[in-house]
């Protein structure tokens, strides 16, 4: 018999100390920048992967020094830690949404349901001003007073001086005191200028993988070894402008980057562009695929030269030739790819495309059984616009897509090493074609109970009829198989048939003790930022649909917002914030929420 087990008995030394190491309060910040070997990061891959805390022991073992897998049950642990030391929650619910801060990123923002990414300095997640700090792409040509990418620090600033444990009292000549700060602005143009999809970070913090492009261009893959200092506006000064990048479109590097030294490298994909495909970075392996416009994946090696590789020596990131023969793999889609996601269990690679069919690749290059998975029926908003969602402890991916060849918008699961079997299933989840679905979200239940009555998976789409929007809740049977057809689990919430949501995001808050869930809707919605409590810790795991307190907090941003970060590490002020880019306003955005903080 096949037991089910906690990773916190797996691994429960390891996980346990690594967690407690540090567990400051937040705002004991360091007085320099240092390196650090390990930090905390968090992307777009890390919401598309995902590593359950309850599962088959040797399932566990298999994913248990995966860096993604072990960030998540160090996170997971301090949570437990808290509520095993009998810390409350440290506050009760606000009403509305808090700005802390906006920051413009020029005449251009952040693509739609793309990420930033956010590093934090220490492996306890204790806050500091100067190392912690968010990378937000531009989707914009560059140029010498238009960065395509931008970091700033200081991030725990806020407008309200008592929460703002970044904020400077007696700040310097030019710079507001109560917002994050320019840590570094680049133009990094090679061909195309802009940066559509979402940055990838080293587990270090020190470098940064992303894809540069431009409508009918080919794009190319770089990696910057950022210096902390370059294009931060000190002749006017200000703090908060990023519109005096340091621009590199020349001299890229040929050879390994070193930390800080402000070099980066370059490396043509094929002849087509990237309009949907963020880099996913294999840690284990120092690899990254990305896919393209035209259906072709890629495999990098030396990315961040973390093996078999020298700073200065080896050569700079290159095509993986082990990988179908010249580094790329036509996967027999002709359009747009999403991002790639490897399976950390098997090693596998999924994709999705705008054909509406999710593929599959062993980490050889062959086609897995089954490959390729029809979802959608490849119309306008009949593709898979997002990349698919893995279960890496179960081998489960989950992928969604506006419209079916039936005519409602989809909900499917299948296997990660066979497209076959385990038979898909396939929720339908109402009327399709009206616009594009992106990423569903879990609740807490489905990673850390061994119970199938608590695990849920969240949705939006439209109602059957095609008259409003609809939140579905589709349920698992006790073996993690989704129950398929249309769910039993609905919440009407009204709005426009017009409206599409950006990805979903959900998690655990170990300060406020509420399991949250949070989406916006990015066209004809007001407000357009909501939150929803799904539970809290008194009442964990509640057996209906919609659960009680699912009220939550509301805001309207201008556009719509991207894909969204969250910063939960802690219960302190300031502590857990989310992140994003304003669709409308083309700014980088910090909110402090009820609920959150």
């Amino acid at each position: 018999m096949r037991k089910t087990f906690s990773p916190f008995r797996l691994v429960l030394c390891v996980v346990w100390a690594l967690s407690l190491l540090g567990l400051q309060a937040y705002g004991q910040e360091r007085e320099k920048e240092v390196e650090h070997p390990n930090g905390v990061v968090q992307d777009w891959s890390h919401r598309h992967v995902v590593y359950p805390r309850v599962g088959e022991i040797h399932a566990l073992i298999a994913v248990q020094n995966e860096p993604r897998a072990l960030l998540s049950w160090q996170a997971a642990a301090r949570a437990g830690w808290r509520r095993g030391r009998g810390f409350p929650p440290t506050r009760g619910p606000e009403i509305g949404m808090e700005r802390d801060w906006s920051i413009s990123l020029g005449i251009g923002g952040t693509a739609k349901s793309m990420y930033p990414a956010k590093f934090t300095f220490d492996i306890s997640a204790a806050a500091s001003c100067p190392n912690d700090f968010i990378v937000y792409p531009v989707d914009v040509v560059g140029s010498a007073t238009q960065p395509n990418l931008v970091a700033f620090s200081n991030l725990y600033s806020g407008t309200v001086p008592s929460n703002g444990i970044c904020n400077r009292a007696v700040p310097p000549p030019g710079d507001n005191g109560t917002s994050a700060t320019t840590k570094w602005s680049y133009n990094i143009t090679a061909a195309g200028g802009r940066v559509s999809t979402s940055p990838a970070l080293s587990l270090d913090g020190t470098k940064v993988a992303f894809v540069e492009t431009a409508p009918a261009t080919t794009a190319h893959f770089h990696v910057l070894a950022w210096k902390s200092g370059d294009g931060v506006d000190i002749t006017t000064p200000n703090a908060q402008n990023v519109l005096k990048p340091v621009s590199i479109t020349t001299g890229f590097a040929t050879l390994a980057p070193a930390a800080g030294s402000g070099t980066v490298t370059d490396l043509a994909l094929g002849s087509s562009s990237d309009t949907l495909s963020s880099p996913f970075v294999d840690y284990t392996n120092d690899l990254a695929y990305v896919g393209s416009d035209n259906g072709t994946l890629y495999r990098i090696k030396n990315v961040f030269c973390t093996l078999a590789c020298t700073v200065g020596v080896t050569a700079a990131p290159s095509l993986d030739t082990s990988w179908g023969g010249t580094g790329s793999i036509a996967t027999g889609c002709g359009g747009e790819l999403t991002g790639p996601v490897v399976d950390g269990g098997t090693g596998n690679v999924l994709v999705g495309c705008s054909d509406g069919k999710l593929y599959g690749f062993t980490s050889a290059g062959v086609a897995i059984t089954g490959s390729p998975l029809t979802v959608g029926n490849g119309t306008a908003h009949g593709g898979i616009v997002d990349p698919p969602l893995i279960d890496a402890v179960r081998g489960l991916v989950y992928v969604v897509s506006g419209a079916s060849a039936g005519g409602t918008s989809v909900l499917v699961q299948a296997g990660t090493s066979s497209f076959s079997a385990p038979a898909p299933v396939t929720a339908t989840l109402g009327a399709g074609g009206s616009f594009s679905l992106h990423a569903p979200s879990f609740n807490d239940g489905y990673f850390s109970s061994g119970v199938s009555s608590h695990w849920l998976i969240y949705e939006w789409a439209l109602n059957a009829a095609g008259t409003g929007i609809e939140l579905y809740g589709p349920t698992f049977t006790g073996t993690h198989t989704m129950n398929g057809g249309a769910p039993g689990n609905t919440l009407t919430v009204g709005g426009s048939v017009a409206v599409e949501f950006s990805p979903t995001t959900e998690f655990l808050n170990s300060g406020t003790g509420s399991d949250q869930f949070l989406v916006s809707g990015i066209t004809g919605a007001s407000p357009n930022f909501i939150e929803y409590n799904l539970n809290v810790f008194a009442t964990l795991f509640p057996n209906s649909f919609p659960p009680s307190g699912v009220a939550g907090a509301t805001s309207t941003q201008s556009g719509g917002t991207t894909g969204m970060i969250i910063d939960n590490a802690s219960a302190s002020v300031q502590a857990s914030s989310i992140y994003f880019g304003d669709l409308g306003s083309n700014t980088a955005v910090k909110l402090t929420q009820a609920g959150l903080n």
